[in-house]
């Protein structure tokens, strides 16, 4: 066994707190506009190139698995090389709006495909850093700092589909991409501006070997293993949603392309709220007392989205489900970090991650699969299952987990 690696006694340098966390959540919310602009433009994709549901679906797939291989370097960068979070944040912008640009100027589906995988592989670089820095910067608020963290991800997530849609009935969704590159370029230069001084206590000098090895222990705390389940089925669920909700309301209920993205970002207004709510709770009372009834409930609204009709029922249970689908994951990270403790911080944040997008990667293929044999509405009952599943699997597999709160 290789010797411990020392923990590095600098901490986080400037910038002071309150830039560092509204940098970051600012740039959170850039990432996760991307992240929005992929599956708003997918159905109008998939009617460019008469994609099946499938190839619909493998195009979210791959995107997601290339996010997944990307988690652990994206870790092991992080850890490495803890004095240049900000060229780590910095570079991974630049790639995913490059990217972009690249996949509205292809007009074949195969390149697009690998340009958004390249993209999607980019992703992964952003959280390790940003969210190890707001752990390790405030430790006694974790939950409801990671949580401001996430509501910038929802932001993101709420605005992308209205300016998307938007720009859609003006312009062709190959221009829509190619302008994509300014929000995140920007972003790009103000973290090399207003926070590159930042720096982290996580491990330096590191090896890959000994990187992997860190896993080993971690790995074996029962806890640790129940959240990564958990986190798995729930990314199952929700990348199943976020891929064939855009192309249910668009193309099966026929809706326009503003319209979809009215209902997508209203879902995302709802996370906006809730997520520092959900964030406070679980800091107060536990993780596990909110996670289990919130995952019963996004179960429940994806099921009931399957089956309402058209109209004010459609748009209030899609709301009501945003309200769970993706605050949720800010809640995963804090428990993983509850039970690590101060050490590998960036690691343990990009193994949830990890862990997640790896469940997430094969759902849009084998939700595509079902669609195309039974319909799309299957869809709604296969995530609602999965996420009951995932939320029995924590409230009856969870025992052990001490449920410390940050």
């Amino acid at each position: 066994m290789s010797a411990p690696i020392p923990k590095i006694k600098t901490g986080l340098d400037a910038p002071p707190p309150t830039l560092l966390m509204t940098v970051l959540i600012v740039g959170h919310a850039i990432k996760h506009f991307s992240n929005a602009l992929f599956f708003v433009i997918l159905p109008e994709i998939g009617r460019t190139f008469s994609l099946s549901n499938t190839a619909i679906g493998t195009l979210s797939t791959a995107r997601n698995l290339a996010t997944s291989v990307s988690n652990l370097p994206a870790g092991f960068v992080a850890d490495r090389y803890n004095r240049h979070w900000a060229a780590i944040l910095s570079i991974a912008m630049l790639v995913i709006g490059t990217f972009q640009y690249i996949m509205g100027s292809v007009d074949s589906y195969w390149p697009l495909l690998i340009a958004a995988a390249i993209a999607g592989g980019a992703i992964a670089f952003w959280h390790p850093p940003a969210i190890a820095a707001l752990s390790q910067r405030f430790p006694q608020r974790r939950g409801f700092v990671i949580s401001l963290h996430g509501t910038g991800g929802s932001v993101g997530e709420a605005m992308g589909p209205l300016i998307v849609g938007s720009l859609l009935s003006l312009m062709t969704w190959h221009t829509v991409l190619k302008i994509s590159l300014l929000p995140p370029l920007g972003v790009s230069i103000m973290v090399w501006a207003l926070i590159r001084s930042m720096r982290g206590q996580t491990r330096g000098n590191l090896s890959m070997g000994a990187y992997l090895g860190s896993l080993r222990p971690l790995l074996r705390r029962r806890a640790l293993v129940i959240v990564l389940l958990v986190t798995g089925f729930f990314n199952m669920a929700q990348s199943a949603i976020s891929t064939f909700l855009p192309v249910y309301i668009r193309l099966d209920l026929e809706y326009s392309a503003i319209e979809m993205a009215a209902f997508l970002s209203a879902a995302q207004v709802a996370g906006i709220v809730s997520q520092p709510l959900l964030g406070l709770l679980s800091d107060r009372f536990g993780r596990r007392a909110v996670l289990v009834p919130s995952l019963l409930c996004l179960s429940a609204g994806i099921l009931i989205v399957g089956v309402v009709p058209r109209g004010w029922p459609l748009a209030v249970t899609i709301t009501a489900m945003g309200a769970f689908q993706f605050p949720l994951m800010a809640l995963f990270l804090a428990s993983a970090m509850d039970i690590v403790g101060e050490e590998v911080q960036a690691t343990i944040v990009s193994l949830v991650f990890g862990i997640g997008t790896i469940f997430g990667s094969i759902s849009p293929a084998l939700a595509g699969f079902l669609a195309d044999n039974f319909g799309l509405p299957i869809v709604f009952f296969y995530a609602a299952a999965v996420a009951s599943f995932a939320s029995a699997l924590l409230f009856f597999g969870g025992g052990g987990w001490s449920d410390r709160r940050g």
